[in-house]
């Protein structure tokens, strides 16, 4: 009788040991989820600044190509207070 007894509480003790372990489990994959969707956005803002990085540029390379008809580059440079070299990359 004891012995059935032990036996009946060493496997109430496994099954909450197992009831714990997937609460945990539970957690960390809820956790995961949420550190999935956290990156994900910051992927998607990072490609909306990379999108307003590259029209600002092209903005920027379009003023200097209208510019370059009536201007030569130092005075470019001068009036957009950015370096020569910076100013011929755009050229």
């Amino acid at each position: 009788m004891w012995k059935k007894i032990i036996e009946d509480f060493q496997k109430l003790h496994e099954n909450e040991e197992r009831i714990e372990l997937q609460l945990e489990l539970e957690e960390a994959q809820k956790a995961k989820e949420e550190v999935e969707k956290k990156f994900e956005e910051a992927n998607k803002q990072t490609e909306l600044e990379t999108k307003r990085a590259d029209a600002a540029e092209k903005q920027i390379q379009d003023m200097i190509l209208r510019l370059s008809s009536t201007m030569d580059v130092k005075a470019m440079a001068t009036l957009l207070n950015m370096s020569v070299d910076v100013i011929k990359k755009y050229l």
